[in-house]
């Protein structure tokens, strides 16, 4: 590459004394801001050949300063200046340092293995430059911005890397939201399968922007007949001293289910099941279905009563059967009744308060081409978020697997938000094991994970070690930075600590998806978001004054006008 193509009109600075062949230090007059992406042209000795070859060495500016050349006092300053004529701006420079991460030499990108020689002058980084690095598209690819401060560089990731799972982190209000948006919406728009474990409810509002993409926000709901026993034993029993109550709970839900089961799938869901349980017959029932007769020995239907059918949906007039079900055999139980009647009492607060539905479709139900799937637990106690996230993520592999066996694979993402609550790395959670076995088999049948978190330093990092693909926006805590270092190797100390200054939006990108390159890139605003940014506090209480205000006069109006009525009559 000739020198002038390395070079652009202008002029940043020149390599200070000290040169490396990643890292250059920069003398300017003015300070160069953090993500500035820069070039060195220079020539170097290749001693293989004897010959000199033309270099151009591009890098991207990570830490930036304004100093004194001599450290004076204000009082010393101006004496200075007024007895040899040197103003206070001639007497500061601007120190930087740059991480060089490519060198083009003869047309072709390679790694840096030659220092810029000191003094050699530094320029903005030609656009064509930066795009032949970072402009790369694959049919595999989607855009997710531009690069920070080069609206005409788009910055695009190859999607078929994400079979190597993503992970997000930054500060609240840094953008996170809005990037699983437009990664979602994009990358449906070319067919693909995306499923958002919305804990807060951030994107109940979300809209496509893409056109073809369907979004399916569906308010979770536990179904106990979909939950595997012991798991819904621990979420209703957890202590770790009621291992009698669970056991008498499970044997109670193992027949409630196969009870409620058998009904639902010889009756439905509708009229005809309501129908058959308002009458009465449910003894009858069971003695003559085969499946469910061996029950009749250990549990009277006939004694479980049900009232106020009228006005009640299927799924209300089911749980209470559900429950009336499992508390019958319970007080069944003569051997152990005080440890069943806790069981009892835990059972029925249980249901007493969790959102439950046996009547929903499966998640896996809701998996079509081109779709996101907003599934909103923001309703459901942490633990039960947890157990949630396992029940899906099992459901999730095992679908994806049977698929892929069966010669019609069938990609899914997994965004899953607030990460930290599942991969917390001072407690245990049962949902963990879920997580880390699709980290590490998922790829094999198209099953990728997307971690989102604001705290990385609460993250196992064990589970991240899994995941090969970043984006880090604003990170102001050293503990956090210092996390994400951990956690990737392509993190130098400098860029790290970069992520404080960066602003709403913005993120440094690096990965298998985007290259052998890190990049400073300006996510794209999706459109369609609009829940999860932060609110403008001063804004709706100045409404909400405005309108009280308003409505404080139409009484009062209201009340003069009814006085004079009053005296007139």
């Amino acid at each position: 590459m000739s020198y002038s193509l390395c070079k652009s009109e202008i002029v940043l600075g020149r390599v200070g004394e000290e040169s490396y062949p990643n890292i250059v230090q920069i003398i300017s007059k003015l300070p160069i801001p953090l993500g500035t992406y820069i070039s060195i042209p220079f020539e170097a000795y290749d001693i293989s050949t004897g010959n000199r070859k033309s270099h151009c060495a591009v890098g991207v500016v990570s830490v930036t300063s304004y100093k004194k050349i001599i450290s004076t006092t204000p009082t010393f300053i101006a004496s200075i200046s007024t007895s040899i004529g040197i103003d206070d701006e001639n007497l500061r420079y601007a120190p930087s340092k740059a991480r060089i991460f490519a060198d083009i030499i003869n047309d072709y990108v390679e790694t840096p293995t030659v220092p810029p020689p000191p003094d050699s002058e530094i320029y903005l980084a030609p656009s064509h430059i930066l795009t032949r690095i970072f402009g790369s598209i694959k049919p595999s690819s989607i855009r997710i911005g531009h690069l920070l401060g080069r609206s005409d560089v788009e910055i695009s990731v190859d999607v078929n890397a994400l079979s190597k799972h993503l992970f997000i982190t930054g500060t609240t209000g840094s953008g996170k939201s809005n990037t699983v948006a437009i990664l979602a919406d994009r990358i449906a728009s070319i067919g693909g399968t995306i499923l958002i474990f919305d804990v807060h409810g951030e994107y109940g509002n979300l809209e496509p922007q893409s056109p073809g993409v369907e979004v399916q926000k569906i308010d979770y709901k536990l179904n106990p007949l979909k939950i595997p026993t012991r798991m819904l034993t621990r979420m209703i029993i957890p202590e770790a001293g009621a291992s009698r109550q669970r056991a008498l709970a499970s044997k109670a839900f193992e027949i409630s289910k196969k009870v409620v089961d058998g009904l639902i799938n010889n009756f439905g869901t509708g009229q005809e099941l309501v129908n058959v349980i308002r009458n009465g017959k449910l003894n009858e029932i069971l003695a003559s279905n085969v499946g469910l007769k061996q029950y009749l020995s250990v549990l009277n239907l006939g004694s479980i009563s049900m009232v106020d059918y009228e006005n009640r949906s299927v799924d209300d007039i089911l749980l209470e059967l559900f429950t009336n079900i499992v508390v019958e055999v319970l007080k069944r139980e003569k051997e152990e009744r005080e440890a069943a009647l806790k069981a009892i009492s835990k059972i029925e607060e249980f249901f007493g308060t969790v959102s439950v539905s046996f009547t929903s479709p499966d998640v896996i139900d809701y998996l079509r081409p081109s779709s996101i799937i907003v599934l909103n637990v923001s309703e459901l106690s942490d633990e039960q978020k947890d157990y949630s996230l396992k029940s899906i993520l099992d459901e999730l592999l095992s679908y994806a697997r049977q698929k892929l066996l069966s010669g019609n694979p069938h990609p899914i993402l997994v965004f899953i938000e607030e990460a930290h609550l599942f991969l917390s790395v001072s407690r245990q959670t049962i949902s963990r094991s879920s997580i880390e076995r699709v980290a590490r088999e998922g790829r094999k049948f198209g099953l990728s994970l997307a971690i989102i978190s604001q705290r990385p330093r609460n993250i196992d990092p064990n589970t991240v070690s899994q995941v090969q693909n970043f984006v880090f926006m604003k990170l102001v805590q050293e503990a956090d930075q210092q996390a994400i270092m951990n956690i990737s190797d392509m993190l130098t100390d400098d860029i790290a600590t970069s992520l404080a200054s960066l602003n709403t939006g913005e993120a440094i990108v690096l990965g298998e998806w985007i290259g052998k390159f890190p990049a400073y890139v300006k996510i794209d605003r999706h459109v369609g978001k609009r829940t999860g940014s932060t609110l403008d506090m001063v804004a709706i209480w100045s409404g909400m004054k405005l309108r009280k205000d308003m409505y404080t006069k139409l009484a009062a109006s209201s009340e003069e006008a009814y006085k004079e009525f009053s005296s007139l009559l």
